[in-house]
């Protein structure tokens, strides 16, 4: 689905993207999270930062819960504006966790955020990720 070697480059460079979810009144919900991309997925975990609430009760896993449909909005700004882009992807994301049938994905997303998040090490991951499919990616460049 990532066609273009610029945009997997992007993809693999940012350290943090923005997750866009829809509440029950349908209402924009957004978070600022880091992730992974194996080429076919993108991960974000549920980590151990603290948080006011448990990873399974936050806004954004019970939006996903109500309606998969979501936005992954990765940047990058520039003072220079000829150097502002972005990619967006529409997808649909799921839950995933120990004990479940997903346990291989999940450990595979566990070591590719180990491998790119060297804060992982002290905090740990947690048991919960969000995985989403990609279905529409849109990429803008200033080329000027």
């Amino acid at each position: 689905m990532i066609n273009s070697t610029y945009t997997k480059l992007l993809i693999d460079k940012a350290r943090v993207a923005r997750l866009a979810t829809v509440d029950s009144e349908n209402k924009p919900y957004l978070v600022p999270v880091v992730f992974v991309f194996d080429g076919k997925y993108f991960y974000l975990p549920l980590d151990k930062k603290t948080k006011k609430d448990k990873p399974e009760r936050l806004k954004r896993v019970r939006n996903i819960q109500r309606n998969p449909n979501v936005t992954l909005l990765i940047d990058e700004y520039n003072e220079d504006w000829s150097k502002l882009l972005f990619i967006m992807i529409h997808g649909r994301a799921r839950i995933i966790g120990k004990k479940s049938q997903h346990d291989q994905l999940l450990e595979k997303a566990h070591k590719l955020l180990y491998k790119k998040y060297c804060q992982y090490k002290k905090i740990g991951i947690g048991d919960l990720c969000i995985i989403i499919y990609p279905e529409k990616i849109i990429s803008w460049k200033n080329d000027n």
